[in-house]
């Protein structure tokens, strides 16, 4: 991929406005020089970066974040004319040239293999005008709620189970959501209480740790809203040992007390996430079991890979939304950038955690060093590979202009820089589940990683927390 680099979506108020931390990888960083084109034939509007001083120059804005990013803002009666005469056009960044195409109407999905040739975003100006960089997530407005519900008027008070190190929680704290109850527990092995130190530290000190199958009605408190991260090792397709697949019983208990707390909590709607054949298992006998004993919710249900919401990392997890007093949706946006690897680790170098790896064994790095971007065991001389691990998901060496497989844990899986002979680092494991940088963890390298294996992607949680708070607030409460 040597000229185009990256997709992104823009904000356009009657004027060119394009606001992105990426901008400077393009060749538009902070106070560099442009000059900008109107063609009326080819209709088309053309960016490109001078060398010398010019009268326009990339200027700097600070996002609700905190970051500083480049911005390029417009506002000439040309560029004002352009886009007041034209219903539709296509959105193209290469290194040195950004793009605005008038296109006829068409949809809006983009694969990879596009992507990788030329990143774009193909839809109306109308809706285009409402969609800005991921860290606002203002793309989110095109998932409309009419306004007319009481919860609009008061934070969604949230309850969380199996939380882990936050990282579902997080995208709907970011969201304005109030989660007045959060738990997990002690694990003997790895974690400890690391999860719970790291979850205090991003999100608050609401958690408490404890077995849920402890809890009883008392306990729990009344809210709008409850998730549940159900352990997924029982689900797993990777587990090849006691799972609840191969039993005899229909029944789980963390599902069947999940049920029962969303009962206790008298909450209007609630969200479980969990593996993505959490869903089919058994004939569907989980969802069935929701279904069942929570016959008072609309319940539907979805498979959803954080690439289709911009994540670098391949990851399909399921998701079963309920709502008392509404027909819920899972309905992703058309609209969508592409994030590989590379994007993913870009301006990683002293960020915090991108000094905290595991460093390879010899016998490790013997494995390591023959093995491609994208490739793994297989690439691996016949003598050198592990006995117990001969599967294409281990030892894994990403690939830059691709998206990262489905992360595991980090060193028991071996997940390899794409050019560096080493594992991959905290950082860059967290910027490949989307996580910001201000998400810091507590604990072991393995807690860590462990903690980071069982995580939502940030896009995810924030896109979910977003749609599910407009169909809340849309709702017409007694």
């Amino acid at each position: 991929m040597k000229n185009a680099i990256k997709k992104r979506l823009y904000k356009i108020k009657n004027r060119l406005y394009i606001e992105a931390k990426y901008l400077a990888h393009y060749g538009f960083g902070i106070g560099q020089s442009y000059k900008y084109s109107v063609d009326p034939v080819r209709k088309n509007i053309t960016i490109v970066p001078t060398e010398h001083d010019g009268t326009r120059r990339v200027a700097k804005t600070t996002q609700k974040t905190g970051k500083t990013v480049p911005v390029i803002d417009i506002k000439t009666s040309d560029i004002q004319s352009f886009f007041e005469g034209h219903s539709e056009f296509e959105v193209e960044i290469k290194r040195g040239s950004i793009v605005f195409s008038v296109k006829q109407p068409q949809a809006s999905v983009i694969s990879l293999e596009e992507a990788r040739e030329q990143k774009t975003y193909k839809v109306s100006v109308q809706e285009l005008a409402k969609v800005s960089n991921f860290e606002q997530m203002t793309i989110f407005d095109l998932f409309k709620g009419d306004g007319r519900g009481e919860l609009k008027k008061k934070a969604i008070g949230m309850l969380s189970l199996f939380s882990g190190c936050g990282s579902l929680d997080k995208g709907f704290k970011d969201e304005g959501y109030d989660i007045r109850f959060a738990n997990d527990r002690y694990e003997k092995k790895a974690l400890k209480d690391y999860h719970i130190e790291t979850y205090k530290q991003n999100i608050g000190d609401h958690i408490i740790m404890r077995d849920v199958l402890d809890f009883q009605a008392s306990d729990i408190p009344q809210v709008d809203f409850v998730t549940a991260g159900i352990p997924c090792v029982k689900f797993s397709a990777l587990n090849t040992k006691d799972n609840f697949r191969d039993g005899d019983s229909p029944f789980h208990p963390m599902v069947e007390q999940t049920i029962n707390i969303i009962k206790w909590s008298n909450a209007r709607s609630f969200l479980i996430e969990n593996v993505a054949n959490f869903i089919t298992v058994k004939g569907g006998a989980i969802l069935k079991r929701f279904k069942e004993r929570l016959s008072e919710f609309n319940i539907v249900s979805s498979v959803i890979d954080a690439t289709s919401l911009g994540s670098p990392q391949k990851r399909r997890r399921s998701f079963i939304l309920g709502m008392k007093d509404a027909i819920p949706s899972i309905t992703l946006p058309n609209l969508t950038e592409v994030n590989t690897v590379r994007d993913a680790f870009y301006g990683t170098a002293g960020v915090n955690g991108q000094d905290l790896y595991f460093k390879p064994t010899e016998k490790t790095l013997s494995r390591m060093i023959h093995v491609p971007q994208g490739g793994n065991i297989q690439s691996v001389p016949v003598e050198l590979r592990a006995k117990k691990k001969r599967f294409n998901n281990y030892c894994q060496r990403l690939k830059w202009d691709d998206f990262a497989p489905t992360i595991t844990h980090v060193q028991d899986d071996v997940f390899i820089h794409p050019e560096e002979h080493r594992y991959l680092s905290v950082r860059e494991t967290a910027r490949l589940f989307s996580l910001p940088d201000d998400f810091t963890f507590t604990g072991s390298l393995t807690s860590i990683f462990e903690m980071l294996k069982n995580a939502v992607d940030y896009r995810v949680s924030r896109f979910l927390a977003k749609t599910i708070k407009e169909q809340l607030n849309a709702i017409k409460l007694p």
